[in-house]
């Protein structure tokens, strides 16, 4: 399938609503934005990234996401915990969906 700009930027509200979705169901109060396209001559990727200010609900968004994203083609997905200096602790999900081109 050919990635035209109208497809991608269907493709970035989707998951954007479909991500903000999962953090609301949750209760949690962080928004994604927006998503990030990445160009190579080979692939397309969509980059985004989710914050979970509970620990007790870590587990359960990151499944959650993965299965979204997973849902979209070939993924990588990870976490990792930050402690800033001016807000509260939390873990941060990224994740990137690759698109071959043809």
């Amino acid at each position: 399938m050919e990635m035209t700009k109208e497809r991608r930027n269907e493709l970035k509200d989707e998951l954007k609503d479909k991500l903000n979705e999962i953090l609301e169901r949750n209760g949690l109060p962080y928004r994604v934005d927006g998503i990030s396209v990445m160009n190579t001559s080979t692939k397309m990727s969509f980059l985004g990234n989710v914050r979970v200010h509970d620990p007790d609900k870590v587990k359960k968004v990151y499944k959650e996401v993965e299965t979204l994203v997973n849902s979209y083609g070939k993924t990588t997905i990870n976490k990792r915990d930050v402690i800033p200096c001016c807000e509260a602790p939390f873990t941060y999900i990224n994740f990137h969906i690759d698109f071959e081109k043809e």
